[in-house]
């Protein structure tokens, strides 16, 4: 049940979202979805918003692994505090107000010594490159990349992963192809290991893709999400990856 007001209530927890530039949306809930949890004591949410895709991935994790989620904007930071302190894993999940590449920088300086890193990093990005003004400096940082691009939020998940562990971001198509095109990715030791197109019709061309990124090079795997068919149901694949947290189904 969602309301635009009020918030969006999964299976185990509620979103509230009044207070965040950016609401509840599918993106996020494909990331936390469809996110390698495959031996991920500890997980990094960069730019968590309201906390949904940390709170799925606890979920999914049954609150044993240790999450750490990062948001720089103070009234999501405190609404994404409120909305994990009301659900059933506020013990295993970290929030800092910070910025991303503060958080890195104090990672490095402090954490790196005590752990190898985090397993699985996760990021749903502001998108879109400056352009109009939304009338709102909140809004404008959640939906445009202002002072960082994406590589840079690329880099800096890379200085916080295990030497096994993953990354895996959710971009518009265009965004993710000029990731890719990043020549001096491997000069740094990452490599994208899966493509996955979102597709929201059976029929149209992706408007999403969620790219996996590793530091060991492995042969790309291309996969796909079908959000409806050609019915405007919901499809069958979205709906087995999505049945554990959606009211609906």
């Amino acid at each position: 049940m969602s309301n635009k007001n009020n918030g969006f209530t999964f299976k185990q927890f509620h979103i509230a979202h009044d207070r965040c530039a950016m609401k509840v949306g599918t993106d996020g809930i494909l990331l936390g979805a469809k996110a390698d949890i495959t031996q991920a004591k500890r997980i990094l949410d960069l730019g968590t918003g309201t906390g949904l895709i940390a709170l799925i991935l606890a979920q999914r994790t049954n609150g044993l692994a240790e999450i750490s989620a990062v948001e720089i904007e103070r009234e999501a930071f405190l609404q994404a505090t409120e909305n994990v302190q009301m659900s059933p894993w506020s013990e295993c999940i970290r929030l800092y107000h910070q910025d991303i590449s503060e958080f890195g920088r104090q990672f490095n300086q402090k954490c790196g010594q005590y752990f190898a890193g985090f397993d699985l990093i996760v990021a749903n990005p502001p998108y879109f490159p400056p352009g109009t003004d939304c009338h709102s400096a909140q809004r404008n940082q959640a939906r445009y990349t202002l002072q960082q691009t994406h590589y840079d939020w690329l880099l800096v998940a890379a200085d916080c992963m295990a030497e096994q562990g993953r990354i895996q971001f959710i971009l518009p198509i265009e965004a993710g192809n000029m990731l890719l095109a990043q020549e001096i990715l491997s000069s740094v030791g990452l490599f994208c290991i899966e493509h996955c197109a979102v597709i929201t019709k059976t029929g149209k061309p992706p408007q999403r893709v969620i790219l996996t990124f590793s530091k060991q090079e492995t042969p790309r795997i291309n996969s796909q999400i079908i959000i409806y068919d050609e019915n405007n149901h919901y499809h069958q694949d979205f709906i087995t990856l999505t049945k554990d947290f959606y009211l609906k189904f």
